[in-house]
């Protein structure tokens, strides 16, 4: 598990730089009345919340269901947590509010994607270890 904890990290650093700049990029050349100057804000928010989402899979228990609840849970904070820098940041800069809400909910997406292939990715690889500790016969016998 944790070679596949190693690997996901990286890969949630590079999908995250790419996205980050590339949307960035979009934003300068097409729509530069969106970008806001504390874009970065929103990429680092995301990035440190994937990274929480990817160490805490290391103390999951290899039980379906408890699997489940822990990734539900997990969505529930990371949609409480976004909830509370929209309205943090809405408090502190009204005037850019709307911009910024609007990078959040791509960059949202773009994770909600992300994550669930990272939570596919876990749950087949454990399935894959719990086939792997059966005994031989058992696994003739499915």
């Amino acid at each position: 598990m944790k070679k596949l904890v190693v690997y996901f990290v990286i890969l949630h650093t590079a999908m995250l730089l790419i996205t980050g700049f590339g949307i960035w990029f979009i934003l300068k050349q097409f729509f530069p009345q969106i970008l806001i100057g504390s874009y970065y804000i929103v990429p680092l928010f995301f990035y440190i919340l994937g990274l929480i989402f990817i160490l805490q899979f290391r103390q999951t228990p290899r039980e379906a269901a408890k699997m489940v609840n822990m990734h539900l849970m997990t969505r529930s904070v990371k949609i409480f947590t976004s909830l509370g820098v929209i309205l943090i940041y809405w408090a502190l800069d009204k005037t850019n509010a709307r911009n910024f809400a609007i990078i959040f909910i791509i960059f949202y997406l773009v994770t909600l994607i992300w994550e669930t292939y990272i939570y596919l990715r876990i749950e087949k690889y454990i399935k894959f270890k719990d086939e792997q500790e059966k005994p031989p016969a058992e696994r003739i016998e499915q």
